[in-house]
């Protein structure tokens, strides 16, 4: 009579630690979600301001990287 084969080790192992996970997972919970506060016109217009400002040091930083002032030729 043949004998029944040995389950592999590896197997039972992958096994094992699968079970673990599954029971390790936290529960799933709903997040409130926070409530944004609505901008307002003021609020805007400033972000606006500063885009437009900031814009415009960048803009003037990087000409200046290209070309440092005082460098330019006269003829």
């Amino acid at each position: 009579m043949a004998r029944k084969k040995r389950k592999s080790a590896v197997r039972r192992r992958k096994k094992k630690s699968k079970e673990l996970r599954k029971r390790s997972r936290p529960t799933a919970r709903k997040r409130r979600l926070r409530r944004r506060r609505p901008r307002t016109l003021g609020s805007k217009v400033a972000s606006a301001y500063h885009t437009v400002v900031d814009t415009i040091k960048d803009t003037d930083r990087l000409r200046n990287k290209m070309e440092p002032p005082a460098t330019s030729e006269t003829e």
